[in-house]
């Protein structure tokens, strides 16, 4: 297995990034700290056996530099950095090898005008907030190197569910493709042919036979521009996808069923109490806890809703009901809130809400993807099997003019 591996002599603070081979990740890192060096951070290369990557076309560079960012700067700072000299030591690796990633140079900029890190963190751009605000708790604390691990733990478990859905989505995506180019073949390639001998076919047709032989005729005369058109509605599917157009349509689609809205909530309502649980533990108040959230939400009704308890709670109201009223927690949601309003464990009760939440979520995609799988196979062989019997219903009504 290839491994991508950041490392640091601290030494001369020199940050030196290498292909290395190994046979897995522990005995590479066991390796690196044998020769002295502290490392950064280890990164398998897509391979045969990894390609995860393939389907996260969706994931951008700036989400991605965000975590691992912060990874190595956890680690510079658990080895005696300071902030600024850990960043500097990243920004002058970027510098060196050429990357295209400025985070760690433009961060570097804002810390030498005299920002605290979070204030630097909160004035880049698409900077997470939960980050900043994590940031922020682990400056009040002068824990920043748990705080750093509370937010890269917040977004393993927002990647992990990210992974499920592509996963799920992975079969019916080969399946629905599958059966398309199928039918594109036969369309395209095996009905002109079956025009051609349809033509000296005498007397008057009807039905399907009509219907197979003007199908198979326009394709035999406009064979050139039925290709054109079926790359560039191709060509279309694919600007649909990477242009968000089709993950909007997607939840247009799904909003619009309310089972499936439901469990969609589910979704953003564990990401919501995730990012309270980090925060309440980090030491903020729960309205200030709830405001970022809001500004984090990931859907914009959980963010209205949020703001509409925040409201309340800040006129007096008990949080759990607040928060219940909202339909942000269910019952057991709302004890739990409630029994946290008796002893201070809020950051714990929002934690176990997210994971009921979250595994609800998991529940509902593998069970989707169990149902969608043999649905998407019948309607592929459906649809293949009724272009080979309109195909061949032609020559059972030749045989049947023959007798």
């Amino acid at each position: 297995m290839q491994f991508q591996v950041r490392s640091i002599y601290l030494g001369d603070r020199t940050v030196n990034d290498l292909m290395m081979e190994a046979s897995d990740e522990t005995s590479l890192r066991a390796k690196l700290l044998s020769e002295g060096k502290t490392v950064l951070s280890v990164r398998e290369l897509p391979n045969a056996s990894n390609k995860a990557g393939l389907f996260s076309f969706f994931k951008t560079k700036k989400r991605e530099s965000y975590p691992l960012f912060c990874r190595e700067l956890r680690t510079l700072t658990q080895a005696g950095m300071s902030v600024v000299e850990a960043v500097d030591t990243l920004a002058a690796r970027e510098s060196v090898a050429k990357q295209v990633d400025t985070l760690p140079q433009d961060l570097l900029n804002q810390l030498q005008q005299g920002k605290a890190l979070s204030t630097s963190l909160a004035g880049l751009p698409n900077s997470p907030p939960v980050l900043v605000a994590a940031v922020r708790a682990g400056e009040r604390t002068s824990n920043l190197s748990e705080a750093l691990n509370d937010y890269l733990r917040f977004d393993t478990l927002v990647e992990q569910l990210r992974r499920k859905v592509i996963s799920a989505s992975i079969y019916p995506a080969l399946v629905s493709s599958l059966g398309f180019a199928i039918s594109v073949f036969l369309l395209v390639v095996v009905m002109p042919n079956f025009a051609s001998m349809y033509q000296n076919l005498r007397g008057g047709t009807s039905g399907t036979t009509a219907i197979i032989i003007t199908i198979s005729s326009f394709v035999n005369k406009y064979q050139f521009e039925v290709v054109i058109g079926v790359l560039l509605a191709i060509t279309w599917f694919i600007w649909w996808i990477k242009t968000g157009r089709a993950r909007q349509f997607a939840m247009r689609l799904a909003n619009s069923i309310p089972y499936i809205r439901h469990k969609i909530d589910d979704f953003y309502i564990a990401m919501m109490y995730q990012t309270l649980a980090l925060l309440l533990k980090g030491g903020y108040p729960m309205t200030e806890a709830m405001a970022v959230a809001g500004q984090s939400a990931l859907s914009k009704e959980i963010n209205i809703s949020l703001k509409q308890a925040l409201a309340k709670i800040e006129q007096g109201a008990l949080v759990s009901q607040s928060l219940s009223n909202e339909h942000l927690c269910d019952e057991v949601g709302r004890r739990l809130m409630a029994a946290a309003e008796r002893n201070g464990a809020f950051h714990v009760a929002a934690d176990v809400v997210s994971n009921m939440h979250r595994e609800r979520f998991e529940l509902f995609v593998e069970r989707l993807t169990r149902i969608i799988e043999p649905v998407l196979l019948m309607a592929v062989a459906l649809l293949v099997g009724t272009i080979v019997v309109m195909m061949y219903l032609p020559i059972f009504d030749m045989t049947t003019r023959v007798r």
